[in-house]
């Protein structure tokens, strides 16, 4: 003889989300994983939060991911110098645009020197910057 569950069966969609309450937000210690360095982003003029910038650390260098939405190829420029410090700046063409892009100027200080002539950085047809900043080779 088979027994039948008295347990109906559910897609999980009929169930019911709980409200969150002040009581589940606890504090949870902060962990730094490997995505996580030193280094440090600042505006220089306005800020443009709009920017976002992330900078992670590898073996040999530093990769600098960045959106930068609405901005062509032409209309970005990347700097840097052996101290470690990334300076990234956007000119929009059309200055009275109705998207908010901004012109901006962000210096990315990193925690190491770099090599500046091995630096390189990347726009794409989509507002996303990529720069690779080498670590500088001792002599």
């Amino acid at each position: 003889v088979l027994k039948k569950d008295k347990t109906p069966k559910s897609s999980g969609s009929a169930k019911r989300k709980r409200t969150p309450t002040l009581e589940d937000d606890r504090i949870v210690p902060y962990k730094p994983d490997k995505l996580q360095n030193d280094s440090m982003v600042l505006d220089l003029g306005p800020p443009a939060d709009w920017v976002k910038i992330n900078v992670r650390r590898t073996k040999d260098c530093y990769e600098v991911y960045a959106l930068v939405p609405g901005l062509l190829r032409e209309e970005v420029h990347v700097q840097s110098d052996p101290a470690g410090r990334l300076i990234v700046t956007g000119e929009p063409e059309q200055l009275d645009n109705p998207w908010g892009v901004t012109p901006f100027k962000k210096v990315i200080s990193l925690p190491s020197r770099i090599d500046p002539h091995q630096t390189s950085a990347v726009v794409t047809l989509h507002g996303q910057l990529f720069v690779r900043a080498p670590f500088e080779q001792s002599k």
